[in-house]
């Protein structure tokens, strides 16, 4: 039963057809039999009852109830012209010898067929129990691995909230000495302006502070989210106004920056500027750092179902598939000097705006990053999408 419900529609007319001819054959041919060579002899009389109750077994078990009945009564039929005819030759036993095995072919008939049908009725329960059962354990490792989801996510929450506070504490208390510091620094470059060593050390030192100060900007940009100053703006000049921040990092890797312009540009964005500002520098500075020296970073605008944005790709090694689970992780880093914030904030700023990012590995090498915001409210958005440039 398992191998016909997998069968097609045509094979199994033919199979239908095959099995209604052999059943016709067989009784027709056991009539011709018993209608040219009849005589009561109990043996033969025997065989050919038995051989009778073959098509009808047979149709029962592969038709049901009606292949039963629908047999069993055709080949009465066949057999009463015969009985009638030898009446008068037959003794009373024989004459109801023969009205017995007419009413036992019927009701072997239909008992088969009916057997036959609760047989299958059982084996679609099972069947259907079966399916009902697979899809309920199917849910139920489904609702597992989202209930761990939740859990790993409740827990890495937890954690963020109590490393943001501790972040935005210690933010507090090492800006106020690097600004005495880098005020220090400033003062005794100026007196000793004459002193190419002590100007050099100044310098070295000024750059320190500047990286400390970008490094606890971050730490309280991640522990003390700002709230939206919405805005709209085309994406063209949002991202170009990120471009131009970062054009004097791109100058000292040699780097370029090929920009794709496409219609995508034109379509306004409801945003906070200065917000995605950051989220644009963050995104091309990774690129940079990925980059080395040398190479093209291209940029270009995307469309993807509701959503609008842009696209770095850049051509360094790419993200090892180990790491890549754990890239928006707080204080995840691969860099040797990098604090783990850059995505976090990046994040973080993207699902206040209703919008997402998308990070993966290109196939000729590097990393794209997608970021896309949804469009503004009432807008319908295009239809097209640029090509990306390879």
């Amino acid at each position: 039963m398992l191998n016909s419900m997998h069968e097609s529609p045509a094979a199994k007319r033919a199979r239908t057809l095959f099995d209604l001819v052999s059943i016709g054959l067989v009784v027709v041919g056991l009539t011709i039999i018993h209608y040219t060579n009849y005589h009561y002899n109990v043996d033969y009389h025997i065989l050919l009852q038995f051989a009778y109750y073959l098509p009808v077994i047979y149709a029962a078990m592969r038709f049901g109830p009606a292949g039963g009945i629908l047999s069993s009564f055709v080949i009465t039929l066949l057999f009463i012209p015969l009985m009638t005819h030898f009446q008068e030759t037959l003794t009373p036993a024989a004459k109801y010898t023969q009205w017995v095995e007419v009413g036992l072919i019927n009701v072997i008939g239909w008992l088969t067929g009916f057997l036959t049908e609760e047989e299958r009725k059982a084996k679609r329960k099972y069947q259907l129990a079966l399916t009902v059962q697979k899809e309920l354990v199917e849910k139920l490792k489904r609702e597992g691995r989202e209930r761990e989801r939740l859990e790993g996510e409740i827990r890495q929450t937890e954690r963020v909230t109590a490393l943001g506070h501790m972040s935005a504490g210690l933010a507090h208390e090492i800006r106020n000495p690097l600004g005495i510091m880098k005020v220090s620094i400033q003062m005794l470059r100026q007196e000793k302006c004459d002193d190419e060593v002590v100007s050099e050390y100044c310098r070295v030192l000024l750059e320190e502070c500047e990286r400390l100060n970008r490094l606890v900007n971050e730490f309280l940009s991640f522990a003390r989210p700002k709230e939206l100053v919405r805005q709209r703006i085309t994406l063209g000049k949002l991202v170009d106004e990120g471009v131009r921040l970062i054009q004097p990092a791109l100058r000292q890797n040699h780097i370029e920056l090929e920009q794709a312009r496409c219609h995508v540009d034109l379509q306004e964005v409801e945003v906070d500027p200065d917000q995605m500002k950051q989220v644009i520098l963050n995104i091309l500075l990774n690129a940079i750092d990925a980059q080395g020296q040398g190479g093209v970073i291209y940029l270009e605008g995307v469309q993807r179902d509701g959503f609008l944005g842009f696209a770095v790709s850049d051509q360094g090694p790419g993200i090892l598939s180990e790491a890549m689970p754990y890239i928006y992780d707080p204080f995840f880093t691969t860099k040797e000097n990098g604090t783990g914030l850059g995505l976090s904030v990046v994040h973080r700023i993207l699902d206040q705006h209703g919008g997402k990012i998308t990070i993966g590995n290109r196939i000729e090498g590097g990393v794209c990053v997608e970021i896309l915001l949804p469009y503004p409210r009432g807008d319908k958005g295009i239809v097209n999408r640029s090509p990306v440039p390879h």
